[in-house]
């Protein structure tokens, strides 16, 4: 009982940390919550970082090209987990997730499996993390990448497997896998046959047997011609995503929806110029609070000399 009301506290004191440091707790807003802030040390490095997400203990799971850390060399993405040190206020040093959760590369096999595994996203009990892997991809049909999943079974990662039809398919290059607030509604991009253009959002519930139900295209609200993925929804119902269709600031800007109903959302919003740069802004997620939002960007200002990850304070989003 002893353990367990440590356990208890301490994951209380985490997630107390992480909401002070991403929230100001001022009545007027202060420069902390009108600036945008890059991760910094240990997170961002001098390689390119991507897309993350959270449990609710503020256990953090991204993708980095890093390779002074990866299991191969050469390897183009692997995932990290990293843990908040309520002592210092500060990230501890991140955790290559290691092989069978990051894939070597087997171009052997095939030249398309260059051991890319990319676009985590972790559950809110933090045991089950769903991924995008080139590790199955194929020249013909071409395919570059499938969904996966992984569970952490007695404090260890399982073996990843494969998330298959109708989520996963031969042609659609799925991936951006995200779970809604519901706890069991799976998201994710496909470039399938019956979209608006280039990837589309789908979303899809379990089907009972253990598989899940025919995905859903999510409408003209979310889908265009162009590009989106990376469906990640807040406490309030708010989904954001990614978009490459015109109008925006940049080549991909990040865009909000509100839910309407299942499988229906109002028009989208541009998160505005504070988040949203000339350059790419992609994959938002929302740490423990809800009161931030982070992504990674190729913006170059406060970079640390690549593809970093950012936070800002919610006020700062345009919705």
């Amino acid at each position: 009982m002893r353990n367990r009301l440590q356990t208890l506290v301490k994951s209380l004191l985490v997630i107390a940390c992480i909401s002070v440091s991403f929230n100001s707790s001022a009545q007027d807003p202060e420069w902390v919550d009108l600036a945008v802030h890059n991760f910094g040390a240990p997170i961002n490095t001098m390689w390119a970082e991507g897309e993350l997400s959270f449990a609710a203990d503020g256990t953090m799971v991204y993708c980095s090209a890093r390779q002074d850390m990866a299991v191969a060399p050469g390897d183009p993405k692997d995932l990290y987990i990293a843990t908040f040190n309520a002592e210092t206020g500060s990230w501890n040093t991140p955790v290559n997730m290691g092989i069978p959760i990051n894939a070597p590369p087997a171009t052997d096999a095939d030249p398309m499996r260059a051991g890319d595994d990319r676009e985590p996203w972790i559950t809110a009990d933090g045991n089950t993390i769903y991924f995008k892997s080139d590790r199955l991809a194929t020249t013909s049909p071409r395919n570059a990448n499938d969904l996966f999943i992984t569970r952490k079974v007695n404090g260890q990662w399982s073996t990843p497997e494969l998330i298959g039809f109708p989520i996963s398919t031969n042609v659609g290059n799925e991936h951006c896998p995200a779970i809604l607030q519901d706890g069991e509604t799976l998201c994710f991009a496909s470039m399938r046959e019956g979209g608006y253009g280039g990837s589309d959002i789908y979303c899809s519930k379990p089907d009972g047997n253990g598989g899940w139900q025919e995905p859903v295209n999510q409408g003209p609200n979310i889908n265009t011609a162009a590009e989106e993925f990376h469906f990640s929804q807040d406490k309030d119902g708010m989904v954001y995503f990614t978009s490459s269709k015109p109008g925006g600031f940049g080549g991909t800007d990040i865009y909000s929806a509100m839910m309407q109903g299942e499988n229906t959302w109002a028009a989208a919003r541009n998160l505005g110029s504070q988040v949203n740069t000339s350059g790419a802004d992609m994959c938002p997620a929302f740490p423990p609070g809800d009161n931030t939002i982070t992504w990674f960007s190729t913006r170059d200002d406060n970079s640390l000399g690549n593809i970093d990850i950012f936070w800002t304070n919610k006020l700062n989003v345009s919705e």
